[in-house]
């Protein structure tokens, strides 16, 4: 028995979709690794579906809204403050972080209501008519939603308000409010979030109650970065979201929010999009791998083995030119 190895080259179709393969993969391990296109792939996920709502949103029954949904919008602030106002956000976000450690309460995610927002162009104004509220409720599948406002007070104090609207009912709960000074804002947040959890009936257990009221920040130019962060990514800028979650993180090295939102994905979404995005590659290299190749084997090869005939094995080794 002989033996003989013959060399063939690829294909100019398996050579295409073995560089398309290697691309794709090349885009997943970055997505993987990469902060800010981590973040992208969550902002333009989340635009999609955004943009699917709406194009469908007379099909929306409201009365299937699982009630225990409820979604936290920013705060809005009167004066365009350049300090107020990304503390509009951070804080909303850090109050809907508190509110989310009930199991009595389903939060929407940020991402969602974020792109919402920028298809209804509400980022910058936010939603501070009770009456478009139930609208965006209904379009990112939420049974309540928080609209609150943030603004100074004499002697440099800051005064967070909240007003809970039902998606279904159109009803809004009294206004809630909590004071702070401005270099302890964030126990106005606090105060706010156990005010909102009284005013919706829910009790907290001991170890729930001590889990919000750690304070994840005392620094208020952490607390701004943040902020920051959060109105960057809310405008769908990943890479201003990504360097203001990372100053946060400077400036306050015990601030796991901003740490948490620096180095990881935003949502649950990118992570199907990645998955997504492999499974794609990896059809499209099985089809490179298993397309048939056009060479034309020795004809002695498909002819009958007589008795005593010498059996020659083919093997068949693909490489690049």
């Amino acid at each position: 028995m002989t033996a003989r190895c013959v060399l063939v080259p690829w294909s100019p179709r398996a050579r295409a979709l073995r560089a398309v393969a290697l691309l794709g993969f090349a885009l997943s391990t970055a997505c993987a690794t990469n902060p800010v296109l981590r973040r992208a792939t969550a902002i333009a996920d989340a635009d999609v579906a955004a943009k699917a709502a709406l194009a469908n949103e007379g099909r929306i029954d409201a009365g299937k809204i699982p009630a225990r949904t409820f979604a936290v919008v920013p705060f809005t602030v009167a004066a365009r403050d350049t300090l107020l106002r990304p503390l509009g956000f951070g804080l909303a976000d850090l109050l809907a972080n508190d509110l989310a450690k009930s199991p009595e309460l389903r939060l929407v995610e940020r991402t969602r209501t974020e792109a919402m927002l920028r298809e209804l162009h509400m980022v910058d104004d936010g939603v501070a008519d009770p009456k478009q509220a139930p609208r965006v409720g209904r379009l990112i599948g939420a049974r309540r939603l928080l609209i609150g406002d943030a603004a100074m007070l004499p002697g440099n104090g800051v005064r967070l308000g909240a007003r809970v609207v039902d998606v279904i009912a159109g009803t809004v709960q009294d206004l809630v409010y909590a004071d702070a000074p401005l270099d302890r804002v964030i126990d106005a947040e606090k105060e706010l979030a156990l005010l909102i959890f009284e005013r919706l009936g829910i009790t907290l257990t001991p170890a729930q109650r001590l889990s919000i009221e750690q304070r994840q920040s005392t620094q208020l130019a952490a607390l701004v970065a943040y902020g920051r962060g959060v109105q960057a990514e809310a405008r769908g800028d990943a890479a201003g979201s990504i360097a203001a979650f990372e100053e946060a993180s400077r400036l306050d090295a015990a601030f796991s929010a901003a740490r948490t939102q620096a180095a990881a994905a935003p949502a649950a979404s990118s992570a199907r999009s990645n998955a997504s995005s492999i499974s794609r590659v990896v059809d499209l290299a099985a089809q490179g791998v298993n397309a048939p190749v056009p060479v034309k084997l020795p004809e002695a090869v498909d002819a009958p083995l007589a008795s005593g005939s010498l059996l020659s094995l083919i093997f068949i080794i693909r490489v690049i030119p």
